[in-house]
């Protein structure tokens, strides 16, 4: 825990209002941390009553990204205000505060859609963004290595061709959509989708979460959730069109009626080891593959009934004498924190502090006087 103490003097202002000062607070705590890197950093804020854009500081997304060198950093404050797409034209780090923090009121930093379809952008990292798509599907240019983790998200979409986007690491996020797929891997090569949460909210049978996922394809560490029913022959799909895939230590909950199969699909060849089922209102078959567990509660440590997957409250760690403990392929824990994974069910990157409480003891001042604040930050995981 890192304690901070911030004096500053207004001198234009009569009212300085706590938001606006949190704002800046955290852009002063990750250049603290930032400045010890060796990559130019912008901020972007597009916050009613932000500062112009000027020098590092910007308005807009694009603008820092096109102006932007390969290997810079780009750090998005939490606002009310969606900062529509991201075009991708070079290797970046894009970072926000998570997506479901606990102060700023809950805000975050929401983009439309992340375009990796004009340049070669490989080696790039987004991560505590609220995001509705990542595109990696254009046929011209290569995106390898892309890291997309603590993130909330709608939708990945991979490449056709097998050369353009290989590589990408997938974790840490939460994945929530009504009916869309989540994943679709198309012929992308070596994607590892570890340590996230998935929710499929939607009740129909037939929306499967994760498409095209080929046997270079490793699914490990997660929780999917999902509140479909059954078909009249008590299926539901939620793998579609998937080969080969490797799909280990995961947790599948199903809250819907009348499901005692969830492997409706013209799949092939999946290899199901070490996962656990369970369903809150139906019975489910058992998983074909080794060593998977049927119809277990997995006793984590606190879970919300009927919350989504990002509730705050939830907590999945796995009690001691759960099923689900040590029953890994490694013999560690199913599920988000198999081999100790930093998950955060707020999102937060681990390569940055974040804060934990923000007090302002006179938030209504007069011109010259002393803003007096108390930060308490937690260190960036990663330090």
């Amino acid at each position: 825990m890192k304690h901070f103490k911030v004096n500053q003097n207004q001198t234009n202002q009569k009212q300085v209002f706590g938001f606006k000062k949190c704002i800046a607070t955290c852009a002063m705590l990750f250049s603290v941390w930032f400045v010890l890197q060796a990559q130019t950093v912008r901020y972007v804020d597009n916050n009613q009553g932000a500062p112009t854009a000027s020098g590092l500081n910007y308005t807009s997304v694009q603008a820092a990204v096109n102006a932007s060198a390969a290997g810079d950093i780009i750090y998005i404050q939490p606002s009310p205000n969606g900062y529509g797409d991201i075009n991708m034209t070079k290797q970046l780090s894009i970072y926000g505060l998570g997506h479901n923090p606990s102060l700023n009121a809950g805000q975050v930093a929401t983009v439309n859609n992340i375009l990796f379809r004009s340049a070669n952008a490989s080696g790039s990292k987004i991560s505590g963004l609220n995001i509705y798509g990542i595109y990696l599907d254009n046929g011209t240019y290569d995106n390898h290595d892309i890291v997309i983790t603590n993130n909330r998200i709608v939708y990945v979409a991979g490449n056709s061709t097998t050369s353009k986007a290989n590589n990408v690491i997938i974790s840490g996020n939460f994945f929530y959509h009504d009916s869309s797929v989540a994943i679709d891997n198309v012929n992308s090569q070596n994607w590892i989708i570890s340590n996230n949460t998935f929710t499929r909210t939607n009740a129909y049978w037939d929306y499967e979460m994760f498409f095209r996922f080929n046997n270079t394809t490793l699914f490990n560490n997660n929780i999917v959730l999902s509140h479909q029913n059954g078909d009249n022959n008590q299926r539901i799909e939620i793998f579609r069109s998937c080969s080969g895939t490797q799909i280990s230590n995961n947790i599948f909950l199903f809250r819907g009626t009348s499901v005692s199969n969830f492997n409706l699909g013209s799949n092939s060849a999946l290899n199901f080891q070490n996962n656990l089922t369970y369903g809150f209102n139906s019975t489910l078959d058992a998983l074909s593959g080794t060593n998977n567990i049927d119809n277990a509660d997995p006793q984590f440590v606190n879970f919300v009934q009927n919350s989504s997957l990002n509730n705050s409250n939830n907590d999945y760690h796995i009690q001691g004498g759960s099923p689900a403990e040590n029953a890994g392929t490694d013999g560690n824990n199913l599920g988000v924190f198999n081999g100790n994974y930093p998950f955060s069910i707020r999102g937060y990157p681990t390569e940055l502090p974040y804060l934990t409480d923000f007090v302002i003891y006179n938030n209504i001042i007069s011109a010259g006087t002393s803003l007096n604040i108390n930060v308490k930050a937690n260190a960036n995981i990663n330090n």
